[in-house]
């Protein structure tokens, strides 16, 4: 079994747009985790700025992040302070707690720094009417120019996201320190969806109009391709799916190591609440243990042929009838991409590697036969 697979965020601290994920075979590297019941990370990647007046302050980048947060917390707004997010003082957070009990404004900052220079920035601000947001900042490099989803909105030139936090607001620290919006969970929702009869489609289709599919039991034929980076599911002349393993995570036995983009499973109800993604548990039986066969006989036949013909390329598939869980990237994502094709989806908002892809199919189950052929040369 190839790769890993990361947990579900619920709280809104923003991690590194790029998730190392590697095989079970080695170390698990799982993902950057910006909240204890986010990501598992490598390490804090997520600030904000230096408030308080000192030598970097003086720095632009500071700047624009502090006087940011006080804008949308207000002129009455309590500082509570910044912090480095490696090592926080907890007296940053316990402020922002102290003042949203008690229904006050306020505003708090994270920070990491390359040198003096503010590289990376989270914090929270919260207005007069109990509103509360993220707000998360990046110096070196703007964000893509599209908001991921109805809850954010770039400000800065694209430098600094804004995430309204849902309603009823909570406020949690992570295993770090780092103070954060929890994301209320739509408990009846998700379990209304959690036994779903699996709805037949093509990979296409999915491919076409991914947000159609979120979050929902689909049965496709497709054709399994992948190496030790990439693990993708395709139909006939369409954009390819990220393929995935339900339960313990991963995927086939060719893919090793790869850079997981920022999209997560699941989806929400009207009010911004989240609708856990589809539980999928992996049934190994004789038709998966004949699929991993013919993915490792895959993997055998592309290096056979490539020592045989130098210079010369040619694509082996496994192809078979799947049933699994759809996760889609939000329509705003999928509209952007459509109408910036030139950019190659390089935006690292989708799933898979690099985030280049628009959906994934976390499998279920195989349902016949899977057999191994030649997909393109």
């Amino acid at each position: 079994m190839g790769g890993v697979s990361c947990n579900l965020n619920e709280m809104t601290i923003p991690r590194k747009r790029l998730v190392w994920e590697c095989t079970t075979a080695t170390p698990v590297l799982v993902a950057a985790i910006a909240m204890a019941f986010y990501v598992i990370g490598l390490a804090p990647l997520c600030g904000a700025a230096q408030l308080a007046p000192g030598p970097s302050a003086l720095d632009a980048s500071d700047r624009i992040f502090s006087e940011r947060l006080k804008a949308i917390a207000g002129g009455n707004a309590a500082d509570c302070g910044d912090t480095p997010s490696k090592g926080p003082q907890d007296t940053v957070a316990t402020c922002g707690l102290n003042a949203f009990q008690a229904h006050n404004p306020f505003f708090l900052g994270y920070y990491t720094r390359f040198g003096r220079v503010l590289d990376f920035a989270y914090g929270l601000a919260a207005d007069s009417e109990g509103n509360v947001f993220s707000v998360t900042y990046q110096s070196i490099r703007a964000f893509p120019a599209v908001e991921p989803n109805r809850h954010t909105r770039l400000a800065d030139d694209n430098h600094t996201r804004i995430l309204e936090c849902i309603k009823p607001v909570k406020l949690a620290k992570n295993g770090q320190g780092m103070l954060g919006c929890i994301i209320p969970v739509n408990q009846s929702e998700s379990e209304k969806i959690a036994h779903q009869t699996p709805i037949n489609t093509t990979a296409c289709a999915v491919a076409e109009n991914p947000s159609a599919f979120n979050n929902k039991l689909v049965r496709v034929r497709g054709h399994y391709s992948g190496n030790f980076e990439y693990s993708m599911l395709s139909g006939d002349g369409c954009d390819a799916l990220w393929f995935g393993y339900g339960g313990e995570g991963g995927g086939p036995p060719s893919l090793a190591i790869y850079v997981s983009g920022g999209a997560r499973p699941g989806s929400e109800d009207a009010d911004g609440k989240l609708i856990l993604p589809v539980a999928v548990k992996l049934i190994r039986d004789s038709k998966f243990d004949r699929f991993e066969k013919q993915v490792k006989a895959m993997a055998r036949a592309d290096a056979a042929y490539e020592k045989k013909h130098p210079g010369k390329f040619v694509s082996h598939c496994v192809t078979a009838t799947f049933v699994g869980r759809i996760d889609s990237v939000s329509p705003e994502v999928h509209e952007f991409r459509k109408n910036h094709p030139s950019r190659e989806h390089n935006d690292g908002l989708g799933f898979g590697q690099m985030g280049l892809f628009e959906a994934q199919l976390i499998l279920q189950s195989v349902q016949d036969d899977a057999t191994l052929g030649v997909c393109s040369q």
